[in-house]
């Protein structure tokens, strides 16, 4: 007769163990997926930019589970250019999307410094093979100073791939009006909500259809 309790528990906590389970593996699941793929090696996409690329779940997003998020958080662009070889280059992908310039903009980097490292990231992805698309750098909320920049910045790299015939993503005609990120959009005065995200993976679907990737 003692066994039955004994039973009952037992299978209430396999059951609890398994919720646990579950539930750890949604809520890490972009880690779990990203492993994945880092262990299969050779992403056909990299995903390169700072904390806004680095937070977004792209396996999720996307659909797919060949693309990398080799993004930097908090860093600059300068240290995407020194780590670009490591991040991007070395494995091999077909397509890097790269975006960054706002950690730049923040700090105070000249835009001549900043327009440079970008030139010399694509050049690089380009000399390997690698096809780049640039996402233009998305606009603060009420920062007319950062702006500034940032158009500025933008004004550099539509130029530069209407030049050289880069494909880039402008999120800001979506996301963003004259005084910059829109509220809906965001989740602080920067970083993206998941509303901006599925326009972001949209618009880099769009992009993959395009080139037949």
């Amino acid at each position: 007769m003692k066994k039955q309790p004994l039973l009952t528990a037992s299978l209430v906590l396999n059951a609890a163990l398994i919720v646990a389970f579950l539930t750890m593996a949604f809520v890490y699941r972009d880690k779990i997926a990203q492993r994945f793929v880092t262990l299969k090696g050779n992403p056909t996409i990299v995903m390169y930019g700072n904390s806004i690329t680095a937070q977004g779940k792209w396996v999720e997003l996307l659909g797919r589970t060949d693309v990398m998020n080799n993004a930097l958080p908090g860093q600059c662009t300068y240290h995407f250019l020194q780590l670009i070889q490591s991040h991007v280059v070395d494995l091999h992908p077909k397509v890097c999307f790269i975006k960054g310039g706002t950690n730049d903009i923040t700090i105070g980097v000249a835009q001549e410094k900043i327009q440079a490292n970008f030139r010399t990231m694509l050049e690089i992805l380009r000399k390997n093979q690698i096809v780049p698309v640039v996402t233009l750098t998305v606009y603060e909320q009420q920062n007319p100073a950062s702006k500034k920049e940032v158009d500025a910045l933008n004004g550099f790299l539509i130029g530069y791939c209407k030049q050289n015939h880069i494909t880039f993503i402008d999120l800001n005609r979506y996301i963003s009006d004259s005084t910059g990120l829109k509220s809906e959009f965001a989740v602080d005065n920067q970083h993206l909500n998941t509303k901006a995200y599925a326009i972001w993976a949209r618009e880099i679907d769009r992009v993959l259809k395009e080139k037949g990737i």
